[in-house]
């Protein structure tokens, strides 16, 4: 059946184990400073908690959103369930969008219900179709697994109409974001915050956190940690490009800081612990699964290296020492090795593994109690989905759980942050570029930013 908020409310509940450890903020938790922003957009003490149950209720419809959304990315990508040509979904987006009459293309990109009457292009719709007839018999395959429990497949006639909202939504976004926003680096932010949940994740996104690291370990040779946070690890289910499928969903995350932490001797495996959090409750399931048993993480580059595509040689350096830190290089099947984005496998150490915890928070209207303060937390592509008045909220909570002198390193560059997140007692210390490769006038890079709590109540 199609999953909703009510299903994943559900589910959610399912992982009540660990809610002695965790609990829904309250207006008394916040900061001064806050409460007065709050204030100004008319969300006093009286109203707070109809505004957090309307932000649990808005992240609960843009999680469920988000796995229809990964299920056209697979639809149109995965050559599991059909032998017919893959499709890109932006130039998917970019072909349906133009295609439409001028009034339609209008009202589709200024109003976020429309959905055309154009119905399906002619291949997209054939490989949905094919994907709803692989899934009349139960796969053994994860991810088909997991979407057959996402569509009516034995409804494949409604389950095709139901899914072409899903896919105007995505053809929606990636035409406003790759086509429309031009480099209007604001304007494609503002997209993000209301757009659904995506629980995509490469491990490109580690370099920075590998970066930032490395400058933390400069500026305090001595700093040993224990604790570190990881909010939103993602899994790689179905990300709008380059879909590699040829192992179960994985997520690099927990493991690359892991790595990264070890390489760096920033940390020892006898005693640290990497705890995770995300929204999304299947990615809680999947890495529960992961720690649980004998754990290899198999490694796919996103980005591959060409002639007009160089990559940098500290990148490359990176990527050819992930996972030595954590495990050793372990033979794979040929099906894995013989995909072009494969590097390697790693079996990690049973002592790392033992080294990860997993648990299903909202980092915008919860936070962690009971819990020892942690030295650091890191969050890559999350705080970009959150309006200003969450990603404060946001921000105070990941302050709330750090140590005093405790780091948060993120990767988001938006307008204002810097100045909210020094208003929460977490002023920055140091930023940088993380270039990974391409030619000098276009580098593919990312940024890190690295903040530090205040030692002293704020």
């Amino acid at each position: 059946m199609r999953i909703t908020a009510a299903a994943l409310l559900a589910a959610l509940l399912g992982l009540s184990a660990a809610a002695d450890r965790s609990r829904r903020i309250e207006y008394e938790d916040l900061p001064e400073v806050l409460r007065h922003d709050l204030a100004a957009h008319a969300i006093a003490a009286p109203a707070f908690v109809a505004y957090i149950d309307s932000v649990q209720a808005d992240t609960d419809r843009r999680v469920a959103e988000g796995e229809q959304e990964h299920l056209i990315y697979y639809a149109l990508q995965s050559s599991r369930f059909t032998g017919r040509a893959r499709i890109e979904p932006a130039v998917s987006a970019r072909r349906f969008v133009a295609g439409l009459p001028e009034d339609e293309r209008k009202r589709l990109l200024e109003d976020p219900s429309y959905v055309p009457r154009a119905g399906w292009p002619p291949s997209e719709r054939a490989r949905v179709a094919d994907l709803l007839n692989a899934l009349r018999t139960e796969p053994k395959d994860a991810r088909l697994a997991y979407f057959r429990t996402l569509v009516e497949w034995d409804r494949p006639a409604a389950a095709i109409e139901t899914l072409y909202a899903d896919y105007v939504r995505v053809a929606r976004f990636l035409y406003r974001k790759e086509f429309a926003a031009g480099n209007d680096a604001a304007r494609i932010a503002s997209l993000y915050e209301s757009r659904p949940h995506s629980s995509d994740t490469q491990i490109e996104a580690g370099f920075g956190v590998y970066l930032g690291l490395g400058t933390l370990h400069a500026l305090e040779p001595a700093l040993r940690i224990t604790r570190v946070l990881v909010v939103g690890p993602g899994l790689d289910l179905a990300p709008r490009t380059d879909l590699t499928d040829a192992v179960d969903p994985q997520s690099y995350q927990p493991l690359a800081v892991a790595d990264a932490l070890l390489a760096l001797s920033l940390a020892s495996d006898r005693d640290l612990r990497v705890h995770s959090v995300d929204v999304n409750p299947r990615v809680v399931r999947a890495l529960e699964a992961a720690v649980r048993g004998p754990l290899t993480i198999h490694l796919f580059a996103g980005i591959l290296e060409t002639r007009d595509q160089p990559l940098r040689p500290e990148y490359r350096a990176y990527v050819d020492a992930l996972g030595a830190a954590i495990g050793e290089e372990t033979p794979a099947p040929r099906l894995v090795t013989s995909d072009r984005h494969y590097r390697r496998s790693i079996a990690v150490r049973p002592v790392v593994a033992r080294a990860l915890s997993v648990e299903r928070l909202n980092i915008v209207t919860e936070r962690l109690v009971n819990e020892p303060p942690f030295d650091v937390a890191v969050a890559t592509n999350v705080l970009t989905y959150f309006d200003d008045r969450q990603l404060a909220l946001a921000l105070a909570n990941i302050t709330a759980m750090l140590r005093p002198g405790g780091y948060l390193l993120h990767n988001e560059p938006r307008a204002g942050l810097v100045e909210t997140a020094a208003s929460l007692g977490l002023p920055l210390l140091h930023t940088r570029a993380a270039i990974l490769g391409g030619p000098p006038a276009r580098p593919l890079y990312d940024t890190v930013w690295l903040h530090q709590k205040s030692r002293t109540p704020y």
